[in-house]
């Protein structure tokens, strides 16, 4: 079964990631770019997961990263939360360099460590290529 995205928001364009990236002062990987210019947030599949979206509708990845890392500060910058489970609980892209740059992670409300996911964004989504959404 492919995986599809529904109820995204408007597109957005590269300067809007560009000005997301500068704001928070982080690079946000490739293959997550390339999902925000295809799907600027939305619900995944059986609506399990929601993407955050980086301009317009409710669920704003800029509030999102404000709140949980800058003035709650429960995720270390080096975690993107990109999206939200049904029940809360966030998932993250690992922008730092090194080994673990672009695996998944999940923070739960339950727990202070991250808890590893997956290794792509692809195997996340359950795709061969964000192309492939």
């Amino acid at each position: 079964m492919k995986t599809e995205i529904t109820e995204q928001e408007q597109s957005i364009t590269v300067a809007d990631i560009l000005e997301l990236e500068s704001m928070f002062n982080f690079n946000m990987p490739e293959n997550l770019k390339k999902l925000y210019l295809k799907h600027n947030g939305g619900i995944i599949d059986d609506g399990y997961y929601e993407i955050h979206s980086i301009k317009y509708g409710e669920s704003l990845l800029e509030e999102t990263i404000d709140s949980l890392q800058f003035i709650e500060q429960h995720i270390p910058k080096e975690y993107l939360p990109f999206a939200t489970t049904a029940v809360g609980h966030l998932i993250c892209i690992y922008t730092d360099s090194g080994s673990k740059n672009g695996h998944i992670y999940l923070f739960r409300h339950d727990e202070l460590e991250p808890v590893f996911y997956d290794i792509s964004l692809e195997k996340f989504l359950k795709v061969d290529s964000i192309d492939d959404l």
